[in-house]
């Protein structure tokens, strides 16, 4: 919901960041030291190490927001687009897993949230796959889009950002974990619904 926004502000400062770190690094190789670090922030989540895992986290998000930076001032590729999306929503549902299995009293909300992330994903996805495969991607959804990505992105309540603000919430709050995890797992819902029923009255 707040990607677009968000992109705004980001954009100039992962610019100039990008411009040192592309000189020394390849995009496709910043998204794999961002996953890196997204795998080692999981680890911690599970041992309960919830500062540094968040510290991780940021350091996840810093590397997500300059590999496609990098790309752009260089030549974006499909592989790119790729390994991004898959790398994040592996670190997405491997957090919700490592809190899990970290706690016994956290294991039922996590199964339920895991199900709530694959439905959000799935919708995400499968409009992405068909919006190309059909072409049928509307000059007005184009200009919604501030950056150019590897594949069509569809909006919804609960995008990129709103995954970020919960895992933070998440690692500065453990305690309430399950209220956090409710109220994020209901707008996830609301989510899967919504894009349902949009892509439904698009392409029937």
């Amino acid at each position: 919901m707040f990607d677009h926004q968000i992109q705004k502000f980001t954009q100039k400062p992962l610019a100039v960041i990008a411009k040192t770190f592309v000189k020394l690094i390849k995009p496709n190789h910043m998204t794999i030291l961002g996953f890196i670090f997204g795998i080692l922030m999981c680890v911690l989540v599970f041992f309960q190490f919830y500062l540094p895992a968040l510290i991780l986290l940021i350091l996840n998000r810093l590397c997500d927001g300059l590999d496609g930076t990098m790309a752009r001032l260089t030549n974006p590729t499909p592989l790119g687009g790729y390994l991004d999306i898959v790398f994040d929503f592996t670190i997405y549902s491997g957090f919700v897993l490592a809190f899990g299995l970290s706690n016994n009293n956290y294991t039922i909300i996590s199964m339920v949230l895991l199900f709530l992330y694959i439905g959000t994903g799935t919708t995400f996805l499968a409009q992405a796959a068909l919006q190309t495969q059909l072409d049928k991607i509307t000059a007005s959804s184009e200009s919604n889009q501030e950056l150019p990505k590897g594949f069509y992105y569809s909006t919804g309540l609960i995008e990129g950002t709103e995954t970020i603000i919960f895992m933070i919430l998440c690692l500065l709050l453990p305690n309430f974990y399950i209220l956090i995890s409710t109220i994020f797992g209901i707008l996830c819902l609301i989510t899967f619904i919504s894009r349902v029923v949009v892509c439904y009255k698009e392409f029937i």
